[in-house]
């Protein structure tokens, strides 16, 4: 793993599922790498361990799930790598949000595959709203975002004028 050459810098790989993170736990594991997995299968003790072991650096390489993408305030995270895309855009932006903490740099990589389409125009507009280069293979996927609607409960996304004045209301 190029971003892990030193063994001693911290390293944040987010997956989608609890057996996927174990499965790679695992896997570096047996390639000699010091790490370890968080996800919803554990224990609260276990989970707070490895993330003192991170925080501490005595584990700098953690595997987790969304359960950890929000919250996680670890200092000098260098890397965050999205092994699997979330499920949802603001998961992608609460996982890459985990490097690069008090001022300091930090670099995410998303591996981005066809299963993921759905997602290429919100990902699109994400990459561009932070002024980011949006690569060339990223748009071949679409640049639609779709709004959903549940008959329900209505649309889960909000058309926001950011030039309408918020109105007061009072309460007698």
């Amino acid at each position: 793993m190029q971003y892990h050459r030193t063994r001693k810098n911290r390293v944040l790989v987010f997956v989608l599922y609890k057996k996927e993170a174990s499965r790679v736990e695992e896997m570096l594991k047996r390639t000699g790498y010091n790490c370890v997995a968080i996800h919803g299968d554990k224990q609260q003790n276990q989970r707070i361990d490895a993330i003192e072991s991170f925080r501490s650096g005595k584990i700098p390489l953690l595997i987790a799930t969304d359960v950890a993408a929000r919250g996680l305030d670890v200092p000098d995270v260098e890397y965050v790598i999205n092994y699997t895309f979330p499920l949802t855009i603001d998961e992608y932006t609460h996982r890459c949000g985990r490097t690069a903490r008090a001022g300091k740099s930090g670099i995410a990589h998303t591996f981005f595959s066809e299963e993921d389409k759905s997602h290429s125009g919100e990902l699109i507009n994400v990459l561009k709203s932070a002024k980011m280069p949006v690569p060339d293979n990223l748009l071949k996927f679409g640049t639609t975002v779709k709004k959903k609607q549940h008959g329900s409960y209505g649309a889960f996304f909000k058309d926001v004028d950011p030039n309408v004045k918020a109105t007061k209301i009072v309460f007698d």
